[in-house]
């Protein structure tokens, strides 16, 4: 495959570099897993433990989010439903008779009632999984203690499931930390980058005599943007505890980019809208440089500088804009506007528009990062 078609379709490759960094993170992510579980283990044997097991499954399932985050969310949903489970399983063994047509019984209708809850949510399953235990463990409780005997069962089953719980999480804040908020942020200026090129690749299109773009180019990197939502309320609500971070800039990235998509994805309608044979819109120059404007401020909004003042951006934004409005008016003063059917006028005034929204995103973006900076050198719009 040749050089030039390797860049008409860049997001079918892989950086060689990028693959290497993630089989590092997985082999790390490996590794703290099985750190996690053996001191789980250890602690559950020192304490001479008979649910050490649980201790163990408690930190695999934890482990199974490589992120601090998800580390995080996985810890306390385990545990509070195994302690739920345990908490409902000794209340059963101590309301009800110890005889094997009951106990038959009540592991008929919960078993049954956890593949019914299941449908909702892996924790049903875990809390009829942890009823289940204590009721089967604790039949057999000594004769004097009987009630005594059927309580320490659950709480040494919700002890267990801490211990694993609390493992994992140390393991996974103290070493080699995989924290959201920076994957969050990498994975936002990759998102811009991609936007970037995707504006460059729209406006050659439009300025080729209006050859269509595929939706699918983006249809990938729409589903990407969506995430990001949910995995910054996951860096507020969770990570913060931990790690500082400044959640506005977060938010003001994630906003933005979300915006961008919006906007390119109505510049892509504008140029697909006719099949025809395209034409010569008279003001490639302008909308080139715009277009090289708006692609250096998407990159200084996701590069790790985006607090810092960015006035040459901003000014040469606002110059490409009034130059593309220049133009337009020239070219309408001169009557040359009208030698184009109407459907071309419509579609070279919605891609400017377009194009012009785009620039207000951008400049807003760039206004409000430089605020958070507390250097407000940029002028908010146009």
């Amino acid at each position: 495959m040749n050089t030039r078609r390797i860049k008409d379709f860049p997001h079918l490759f892989v950086n060689d570099r990028h693959m290497h960094s993630l089989l590092f993170m997985h082999m790390r992510h490996a590794f703290k897993t099985g750190l996690a579980a053996a001191a789980a283990f250890a602690l559950s044997s020192f304490f001479n433990s008979q649910f050490g097991l649980w201790a163990v499954i408690s930190t695999m399932i934890v482990m199974e989010g490589i992120s601090v985050a998800d580390s995080i969310q996985a810890s306390f949903s385990r545990f509070t439903v195994m302690s739920l489970g345990a908490l409902a399983g000794m209340i059963i063994l101590v309301i009800t008779p110890a005889h094997p047509v009951f106990l038959t019984a009540e592991v008929f209708c919960i078993c049954s009632l956890g593949a019914y809850l299941g449908r909702y949510g892996s924790r049903f399953t875990l809390a009829t999984t942890a009823v289940c235990i204590v009721l089967l463990v604790g039949q057999q409780p000594a004769a004097d203690k009987a009630v005594q005997a059927q309580i320490m069962l659950g709480v040494t089953l919700s002890l267990e499931v801490l211990v694993g719980v609390t493992s994992a999480i140390v393991i996974t804040a103290l070493l080699w930390p995989v924290r959201l908020g920076d994957t969050l942020r990498s994975d936002i200026a990759a998102q811009f980058e991609k936007c970037a090129v995707l504006l460059d690749t729209t406006v050659k299109s439009f300025l080729d005599h209006q050859q269509n773009v595929p939706y699918s180019q983006f249809e990938g990197l729409e589903l990407q943007i969506r995430s990001n939502r949910e995995r910054m309320i996951k860096v507020r609500k969770l990570e913060a505890h931990i790690y500082h971070y400044e959640h506005k800039g977060l938010s003001v990235q994630v906003d933005t980019v979300e915006r961008c998509m919006e906007k390119m994805r109505s510049l892509i309608d504008a140029l697909n809208e006719y099949d025809e044979r395209g034409y010569d819109p008279q003001i490639g120059p302008e909308l080139r440089e715009l277009a090289d404007m708006l692609m250096s401020a998407m990159r200084r909004l996701g590069c790790g500088e985006a607090y810092a003042p960015a006035p040459e951006i901003a000014c040469g934004v606002t110059l490409a804009v009034d130059k593309v409005e220049s133009r337009l008016n020239e070219l309408r003063r001169g009557h040359k506007l009208h030698e184009l059917p109407l459907r071309h006028i419509m579609q070279l005034y919605a891609f400017y528009l377009g194009l012009r929204h785009l620039s207000e995103t951008m400049l807003c973006a760039l206004y409000e990062m430089q605020l958070l900076g507390e250097k407000p050198l940029i002028k908010k719009i146009v």
